[in-house]
């Protein structure tokens, strides 16, 4: 080839090389564009003496000023990142006008549509929706937020290749965010060597001056994470700090963070354990100098994080710490106290406006002094997501504080990181959110008023909260009552605590006329499904029966002190001013008496328990319908060799005595029970029993109350029949079920409503819905989900 072509071919590729160096570069929508400047000399102080904002003009006209960091000897970068398709401007503004390479450069980017899957991106950063009650991306879909406690996750504790280990676990497992600390750490002293990374510590000789390599290395777990689409919420220091450390060298601590993660998907937890007027101080230049308005919240010493502040103007929504439990500490008493403390809490803060969403943050850490097993974690999660919260963060002992096979981030229990990632809590939190998910959960709101009994106080303090309820306990109450949220017609989720040796289930209650609900047990340990049954509110049904219409065949007004035609099982009863005095476990009858097919009627003039003893072959063996005070409900209990079995066609009745007549029949297989103060009428369906043999009649008192007064008792010869309902299914209560042989259903399509036939049905009277015992006395969640009837 001849020189002059030589020449010009050189010239053509060179040219080339120009044009194409100069074309705008490209970065897709939502993902991070990185621009380096490099200063033209040294400067001493870069974290000091110079301050670079770069001014990003949108092709729409929108700007934004984004601020730049020093990133070591004379470089400075600026990321940015937009959800607009089009060619972006940019122009740099330097403190030092007169450095050309920081001052006064422009460029362009184009930013194109993302081509990926990542929610982060394709969704767009997180936001509050405009229920103010739960996150969503920034497209309007909802966002679960289920966080895990990675403090310290930022420190050479945890290596590379476990911090990708941890992070593919949790990302499997459901979680959604990561709470971390960029700044000095919690339980660890001022510039304590523990905080350094692969890159050595986060400040080169005080707060004053950052360390670029540290941050080097932080990026690329931050990174990693959002490309796992897990949500860095990041913490920009520990409260301890803020005296060593003071509000001006915090405000340049965060306008890094926020020029180095700022323009990617990521929340601001401004503060750990923070609060007060210095606090308050940094949340406002936080909010500030952020451009892209990433959510911002404050994690406090035990409370709330907006009461924690001297103003919460600056929050977008509050985060709570509300204690780690363990039974010896006396600050917050056993697990379960403190799980009713963080409902105290979350209610509390629930309840203030303006409205925001909240979650709690920081709650009993799982294995935390080698305490607070999954138990605990299900009970936090579950009672917080049910009363209100809009996600929930867990905790684990040995994770929070990255703690190595050799070095520990703290004094509390030695367990390693990658031990801690397997303890059982962070899975079944993860079975949690699955089963959430199946629901358009994030139109959930609480209704304590669905399930009996119930906690229904909005406390104005959780001190408050605290001294009524030490009350509380001393009276008997329970901490661990059921807390129930759905959706009114069309799904209830109700969360039943755990009980040592109690089978029984609450009472649900309100059911929506003519909606009929597919009932079944959510096991939240294994995600196993156990099958109830389908339940309709059917309305008020017919009387089972008209009443006496037979000649009597006995009759006692208790007028005398004769008591040779009753005999007495248990205590000794006493006649005395036409009332029949009944202690508790016993029960008495009428001997003489001996029928298949029978009623006996009976005033009661006590709030106790009263009873109407039905086919008494021994004090073993009988039918007795109950109106049970304590429990508010009747009820049918078919007991046999000594065991009463469950409580059959229970139906709730409220306002009810001290004045009652009770009425009960028994006619071929069924049994039933109508209660009446002369004002009000309720009645049980007509149950299946298993005694049809003859036998006598009577009264019981067995454990609700010390004693019940009787009065005008008659008895006569009757048969009834069931009434149906205009449906067609059986009417009444649940059917009698040994809850050990409770069907297994498998995991169904949540986008496909079932479909039941008027036949599965079984009807409910009163809007009242009492499940068979629970297949074991754990922790359950009953759900109720609206189907569709074929006739």
């Amino acid at each position: 080839m001849k020189p002059c072509a030589t020449l010009a071919l050189a010239s053509f590729l060179a040219l080339l090389t120009v044009e194409q160096a100069s074309a705008a570069p490209r970065v897709e929508a939502n993902r991070l564009f990185e621009h380096t400047l490099t200063a033209t000399k040294n400067i001493a102080n870069p974290s000091l003496d110079v301050t670079v904002d770069v001014v990003f003009t949108d092709p729409a006209g929108g700007k934004l000023r984004i601020p730049a960091f020093w990133a070591g000897g004379n470089t400075w970068k600026v990321r940015y990142a937009s959800p607009r398709v089009g060619v972006h401007t940019f122009l740099t503004e330097c403190s030092a006008a007169e450095e050309k390479g920081l001052h006064g450069v422009r460029g362009e980017l184009e930013v194109v549509a993302y081509s990926g899957d990542n929610p982060l991106y394709r969704r767009g950063p997180l936001r509050v929706a405009k229920d103010k009650r739960h996150f969503e991306y920034a497209d309007g879909t909802p966002f679960f937020w289920l966080g895990d406690t990675w403090w310290k996750s930022l420190c050479d504790r945890i290596p590379w290749d476990g911090f990708q280990k941890l992070t593919a676990d949790r990302k499997a497992k459901g979680f959604t965010v990561a709470q971390i600390i960029a700044g000095p750490y919690p339980d660890e002293r001022p510039f304590d060597p523990r905080w350094a990374n692969e890159g050595g510590m986060p400040y080169l000789k005080d707060y004053q001056h950052v360390n670029p390599a540290y941050f080097d290395m932080a990026d690329r777990r931050i990174q990693h994470l959002l490309d796992a689409g897990i949500v860095p919420a990041i913490v920009g220091g520990w409260g301890w700090h803020m005296p060593k450390v003071g509000v001006e060298n915090f405000n340049r601590h965060w306008r890094y963070l926020i020029a180095r993660y700022g323009a990617q998907p990521v929340v601001w937890i401004v503060g750990g354990e923070a609060g007060g007027p210095q606090w308050t101080e940094v949340v406002a230049h936080v909010r500030k100098n952020d451009p892209y308005h990433r959510l911002i919240t404050v994690h406090p010493y035990p409370g709330s994080g907006r009461k924690s502040l001297t103003d919460d103007k600056n929050l977008d929504f509050d985060m709570l710490q509300t204690g780690h439990g363990g039974d010896w500490h006396e600050a917050f008493g056993s697990w379960p106290k403190t799980a009713a403390s963080t409902v105290a809490k979350l209610m509390t803060a629930y309840s203030k406006t303006p409205t925001m969403p909240v979650v709690v943050g920081e709650v009993v850490y799982e294995g935390h002094m080698l305490t607070n097993g999954p138990e605990a974690q299900r009970q936090v999660f579950w009672s917080s997501i049910l009363c209100g919260a809009a996600g929930h963060t867990y905790g684990a002992g040995g994770i929070w504080q990255m703690n190595s096979d050799t070095v520990r981030g703290g004094e509390y229990e030695f367990t390693p990181w990658h031990e801690a990632m397997r303890l059982p809590g962070s899975t079944q939190l993860g079975l949690g959110k699955k089963l959430l998910e199946d629901y358009p959960w994030w139109r959930f709101e609480p209704h304590p008023e669905w399930v009996e009994p119930h906690s229904t106080t909005l406390f104005e303090s959780h001190d408050k909260w605290y001294d009524e309820n030490k009350e509380f306990q001393k009276r008997g109450g329970k901490w661990d009552l059921p807390y129930a949220a759905g959706i009114p017609g069309e799904v209830r989720m109700i969360y039943l605590p755990g009980h040592y040796y109690k089978w029984d289930m609450p009472v649900v209650k309100n059911l929506e006329r003519d909606v009929p609900y597919r009932a079944f047990l959510f096991d939240p340990a294994t995600a196993k499904r156990y099958r109830l049954g389908t339940i309709i509110n059917g309305g008020p049904q017919p009387l089972p029966f008209a009443g006496h219409t037979q000649p009597r065949l006995f009759q006692d007004r208790f007028e005398t002190a004769d008591t040779a035609e009753w005999k007495d099982h248990g205590r000794p009863t006493k006649r005395a001013g036409g009332r029949l005095m009944v202690g508790q476990q016993t029960a008495t009858v009428v001997s003489k008496i001996n029928e298949a097919d029978v009623m006996a009627s009976v005033d009661a003039k006590s709030d106790s328990e009263a009873g109407v003893i039905l086919r008494f072959q021994d004090a073993d063996n009988y039918v007795v319908a109950i109106y049970s005070a304590e429990r508010k409900a009747i009820y049918i209990k078919d007991r046999r060799d000594g065991s009463f079995g469950d409580m059959l066609g229970r139906i709730s009745v409220a306002n009810v005595g001290p004045n009652i007549r009770l009425t009960a029949a028994a006619s071929g297989k069924y049994a039933a029970l109508v209660v009446t103060d002369g004002k009000q009428t309720w009645s049980t369906p007509a149950v299946a029993v298993s005694n049809t043999s003859p036998g006598a009649v009577g009264v019981l008192l067995w454990a609700g109350g010390q004693r019940q007064e009787f009065a005008n008792f008659e008895v006569s010869r009757e048969r009834f029949e069931p009434v149906q309902n205009q449906l067609k299914g059986l009417p009444g209560g649940p059917p009698k079920r040994d809850p050990r042989e409770l069907p297994l259903i498998r995991e169904e399509n949540p986008n496909v409503v079932p479909a039941v036939t008027e036949t599965d049905l079984t009807i409910l009277p009163d809007g009242t819905y009492q499940p068979s015992r629970l297949p074991a006395p754990q922790d359950w969640v009953l759900v109720l989900e609206r189907v569709k009837v074929e006739k």
